[in-house]
């Protein structure tokens, strides 16, 4: 296998995207969270949607890879410029890696639920239920 796709499919990648996901899955709850109680700025604004959304975790990822050298990056990633480039794609690719995973994840979870195909009814008060119910839909929307 070519070197480069042997680094991409690699382990060590593939948990660094993730945990620069996770990164920025607190980092954005966190923010929209003080945007939507403590100021007038909107979490809907261009600013936040357009702009630092998509360049954060690529950031993150980036500067996360010079932080941290002690990470067990793939053979041949000893310098600080390859240990940057790594870290600029996996957080370039960090939000498809969070995204294919919760997919699988929700299958998965799905597929192994009893009685499936019986929706649960959102008329109770349990947020269990509902959020069942909410993953569900999102997994199949045809199947009511």
């Amino acid at each position: 296998m070519d070197p480069i796709l042997q680094t991409l499919f690699s382990w060590q990648f593939l948990i660094f995207g993730i945990a620069v996901a996770a990164i920025m899955f607190v980092v954005r709850r966190t923010v929209e969270y003080g945007l939507a109680n403590w100021t007038a700025a909107s979490k809907e604004s261009k600013l936040w949607n357009d702009l630092l959304l998509p360049i954060l975790p690529v950031l993150l990822g980036a500067f996360g890879a010079l932080i941290f050298k002690n990470y067990p990056y793939p053979d041949g990633l000893t310098t600080g410029s390859s240990r940057f480039i790594f870290g600029l794609v996996a957080g370039l690719l960090s939000t498809l890696f969070y995204r294919v995973i919760k997919a699988l994840m929700f299958q998965r979870i799905n597929t192994s639920l009893p009685n499936t195909a019986t929706p649960i009814n959102p008329e109770e008060d349990d947020a269990t239920a509902q959020l069942a119910n909410e993953v569900r839909q999102t997994i199949n929307p045809n199947n009511q």
